[in-house]
């Protein structure tokens, strides 16, 4: 619950902020998005943390298979389950 709160929370002061900068405000903070996405240090950064986060689902998958109350085999579905599951939030 105090995800959600805080996640209402953030997107309402976003919202307000860049209500209040306006639409130059908006285009020049795209512009300077647009030059650091563009820069080969930010291009190499973003494919390691995809494929740190490659090998961690990877290692979780093969740590789920390998516990005593879990299926020898761990579907792709079965994981979404265990993460989409309410009652674990």
């Amino acid at each position: 619950m105090r995800f959600r709160t805080g996640l209402i929370a953030g997107l309402a002061v976003g919202y307000y902020y860049g209500a209040k900068a306006g639409r130059e405000r908006a285009v020049e903070i795209d512009a300077w998005l647009d030059r650091i996405r563009s820069t080969t240090t930010f291009q190499d950064a973003r494919t390691k943390l995809a494929d740190g986060v490659r090998e961690g689902t990877t290692a979780a998958r093969h740590l789920l298979a390998d516990t005593p109350f879990g299926s020898t085999h761990v579907t792709d579905a079965e994981i979404e389950q265990l993460l989409t599951d309410p009652t674990l939030n």
